[in-house]
């Protein structure tokens, strides 16, 4: 009887030892994908809310594709942009992130109701970036860009 009493409670304890685990490597999947988010964001937030200097195309220009992001200078020369794995603005793959993804949508909304996409510009572009592994989200960080909050020309 003490044997199985002891078998039953090493099989718990085994079960408890696995669940913590699982619970690690998940807490560290989001804070990598937290961290590729945030990134990633912050050099779109630096990017003009409107095209500087060509005509304003939603989308990357045709002078801004070529596989990297180093050309892009607008909001929303981003939208629809995919990387996996993800890279940096000159195209070098992120190390250690082969099974990561990272994408982003840029959408129009409505300065009112800021959920609520429209089909023209409102001065308001709700910004999506959002990153995968192995097929499942771990992080979407969402924000908004005003035309009123437009970069100040630089000296």
């Amino acid at each position: 009887m003490a044997t199985f009493i002891a078998g039953v409670m090493l099989v718990a304890a085994l079960r408890t030892v696995g669940a913590s685990v699982r619970g690690r490597i998940a807490m560290a999947n989001r804070e990598r994908a937290v961290l590729l988010a945030q990134q990633l964001m912050a050099e779109i937030l630096q990017a003009d809310y409107a095209e500087p200097d060509e005509s304003d195309v939603f989308g990357p220009e045709a002078t801004e594709t070529g596989g990297t992001r180093a050309a892009f200078d607008d909001v929303d020369d981003y939208h629809g942009w995919t990387a996996s794995p993800p890279e940096a603005k000159d195209g070098t793959p992120l190390a250690d992130r082969d099974d990561w993804e990272r994408s982003v949508t840029v959408e129009w909304v409505n300065a009112n109701l800021l959920t609520q996409a429209i089909a023209i510009d409102a001065g308001v572009k709700r910004i999506t970036v959002t990153v995968r592994r192995g097929g499942h989200d771990y992080a979407s960080l969402v924000t908004v860009r005003s035309q009123a909050w437009q970069q100040p020309p630089y000296d």
